[in-house]
């Protein structure tokens, strides 16, 4: 143990380095350029630490280590969320304050990524014999729809077992299910387009655009009215008073037409309660205007409008759905409305929902159709993921709870389950082991996202201690 920290606290500065660079790539989920040239690089740190390394067709990576029969594996990600907003630092620099270095993908997951790599060359450079193969394995489309992933794993052979740096510490051995659903309707479809008479009075929804990852709460949302000079006292009216009674941040500019811009806090949506969701609180306000002199279009928008305001809300928990279900290991069902766009002819609005892993998927899809039929509107499941559960008995469990606990000393450390979706759920014998320690803040998908270089090389120091004790017959 000693030998192998001293060998990564030597290459700390090296390994600051390497997170940094990797920090400046911008590779956004689903941009195949940059999220490609994430993987050249990564692939390229390891084959200059004299590992075997391979491309596999642009769908991912595998650095490897080591033979034998059995083959421990180690996932990771290089795709990160979008930005956002309300960063003080550049999120594409990976700077350093404070001995903390900001970035999107600092934690999530390129810091871990690094750190498991550097774990590898340290054991690599210790001279410790390996009776088995280790691979780290490097998605690129873990924080979107997984299509090169599926892929990927068809193209190799699986480890026998892999843990996934992508979650919390001591070990994760039930994470939710997932169901990604999009609720979309075509005004024109039903409703034609008679005019009001009286014109003046109408409020005219012309826009609403928010979120842009179904996997952070948005923090921003906006829409675009027409409406008659009469009715513009009174939507600032309505709009103070709505302010001051819910606390909420919606700005109002005044122009050829009116624009509400409603900004909230983002999370991740596993954790959604955490955040605030700008699209609900801007449809909220929207669903206190008068819409009763609209077209048969708007009115169909005002429909809408107040069953989202009804049945959603602020909701976390899909109470007004019917969709309120939990357990005592990963807590309960979350829904989180991560996307919307809307004008006069349609709209779609896109879901994150996350369901206990007591309840299974096929289940799951049925209650969520049935609870969505209030909104009248076709329903298409973008992706779905089954919930997780793994033996807290089986011995590699057991062995990684030892790593954990030998290395912090937190003799009482006991598997955990969880509301986030690693690529754990991707393999069919992987469970996720850090990087956050208990009571750590939550900064993934976060403006001013960061690894702490001390948490990075806690990490490193972890990580090769659980290949070691995996690679023991």
């Amino acid at each position: 143990m000693n030998k192998l920290n001293d060998l990564i606290r030597t290459s700390q500065e090296e390994m600051v380095n390497s997170l940094q660079e990797c920090i400046k790539i911008k590779s956004i989920s689903g941009q195949e350029e940059e999220t490609l040239r994430s993987l050249e690089y990564f692939l390229n740190l390891g084959q200059g630490m004299g590992f075997k390394v391979s491309n596999v067709n642009g769908l991912g990576g595998i650095i490897e280590y080591g033979e034998g029969e059995k083959t421990i594996g180690i996932i990771v990600h290089l795709d990160v969320v979008p930005e956002g907003s309300g960063w003080k630092y550049p999120a594409y620099d990976g700077q350093i304050e404070d001995g903390k270095i900001y970035g999107r993908g600092a934690i999530d997951d390129k810091g871990p990524a690094v750190s498991a790599l550097y774990a590898l060359k340290a054991i690599k450079d210790s001279g410790v014999e390996l009776t088995c193969k280790i691979q780290i394995i490097v998605g690129l489309d873990e924080e979107t729809i997984w299509n090169k992933t599926p892929k990927l794993l068809g193209t190799i052979k699986e480890p026998d077992f892999s843990f996934v740096p992508d979650s919390k510490f001591p070990i994760i051995i039930a994470e939710k299910g997932l169901i990604w659903l999009e609720i979309k309707k075509d005004f024109s479809l039903e409703t034609g387009n008679k005019s009001s008479n009286n014109k003046a009075s109408n409020i005219t929804i012309t826009k609403i655009a928010g979120g842009n990852s179904l996997n952070i709460v948005p923090d921003y949302c906006e829409a675009t009215l027409e409406t008659g000079q009469d009715q513009i006292p009174k939507i600032k009216e309505k709009l103070k008073a709505f302010l001051a009674d819910t606390k909420y941040k919606i700005d109002l500019a005044e122009g050829a037409e009116i624009k509400l811009v409603s900004h909230g806090k983002p999370a991740h949506a596993f954790s959604c309660g955490d955040g605030q969701n700008a699209i609900s609180q801007l449809i909220l306000f929207l669903g206190q205007l008068d819409f009763k002199d609209a077209s048969n279009i708007r009115d169909e928008q005002n429909k809408f409008i107040s069953t989202f305001a009804a049945k959603i809300g602020m909701e976390h928990y899909g109470e007004s759905l019917g969709l309120a279900v939990e357990d005592q290991l990963t807590g309960k069902l979350t829904v989180s409305p991560g996307y919307l766009a809307m004008d006069n002819q349609s709209v779609t609005l896109r879901l994150d929902i996350r369901f206990p892993a007591s309840e299974n998927l096929d289940s799951m899809k049925a209650k969520v159709s049935s609870a969505f039929q209030c909104f009248k509107a076709e329903q298409n499941i973008l992706d779905s993921l089954e919930s997780l559960s793994f033996p807290e008995n089986d011995p590699n469990i057991q062995k990684l709870l030892h790593v954990y606990r030998e290395y912090t000393g937190d003799r009482e450390a006991k598997p955990l389950g969880m509301g986030g979706t690693t690529f754990s759920k991707a393999f069919k014998r992987a469970v996720a082991f850090g990087p956050t320690f208990p009571g750590m803040a939550k900064v993934e998908h976060q403006p001013d996202e960061y690894m702490e270089i001390d948490h990075l090389m806690r990490c490193t120091e972890i990580y090769a201690l659980a290949i070691s004790e995996l690679a023991k017959e």
